[in-house]
């Protein structure tokens, strides 16, 4: 058994058995969390711990929460109640180029300085960041809201074209109809953070087997 601390080691590791695909783990899940694997059809129960592939859907019921970490780069996706997205990444050499598209929901994404792209997709807007930390809630009959806690985020409404810069203490807003603006954030607007809640270090076993039959149990520990 091994005590793994650094995410690049992991990455690395998944890589050499073969699974070139795989791009995130699922770390905290409380509630009810569903994930349709690429390729299936049916959704299953999440559990923590769970692997992720480029182009697996999860989806939170009313009560439900999942927070996962990208393993190239440890940077973090929380989704919370009522949403629903579709997880991926792209390899290129030790870094994954990574797009999310939700399609309903609330979701924080820390971000990790990024060599390549991260783009979160909504049915109104696309945005883009490098490495930042903030909240997103779309809906597709209302539009978008991001909520700027740190860096920036280029917001891009798909209707019209017309982008703002969500900076810290920011609120953007985009409308299906093309209507972008900014605002300073009202701190009541700011979704609470179930893991905020969560005392101490947690941690999550992830069981592989590589081509050869060999078993490996990685144990990952994060606040």
């Amino acid at each position: 058994m091994m005590k793994i601390n650094n995410y690049i080691i992991l990455f690395i590791f998944i890589l050499s058995l073969g699974y070139s695909n795989k791009i995130a783990v699922a770390t905290k899940v409380k509630g009810l969390v569903e994930i349709i694997p690429v390729g299936n059809t049916d959704f299953f129960k999440l559990k923590p711990g769970t692997i992720l592939s480029d182009g697996d859907k999860i989806r939170t019921g009313k009560s439900g929460f999942v927070s996962i970490i990208f393993i190239d780069d440890k940077s973090i996706l929380k989704l919370k109640e009522n949403s629903e997205a579709v997880i991926s990444g792209q390899r290129t050499a030790a870094s994954i180029s990574k797009k999310i598209n939700i399609d309903r929901g609330t979701i924080r994404a820390t971000i990790q300085k990024q060599n390549t792209d991260f783009v979160i997709q909504t049915p109104t807007s696309v945005a883009s960041v490098k490495g930042t930390d903030f909240w997103l809630i779309t809906d597709p009959i209302i539009g978008d809201l991001v909520i700027g806690l740190e860096g920036i985020v280029g917001l891009v409404n798909t209707e019209t074209g017309q982008e703002v810069n969500v900076t810290d203490g920011m609120s953007g807003t985009s409308t299906p109809d093309g209507i972008i603006g900014m605002n300073e954030t009202d701190s009541n607007a700011i979704p609470e953070d179930p893991s905020d809640n969560q005392d101490g270090p947690s941690q999550i076993r992830i069981y592989l087997e590589g081509p050869n039959g060999e078993k490996k149990v990685m144990v990952i520990e994060y606040q």
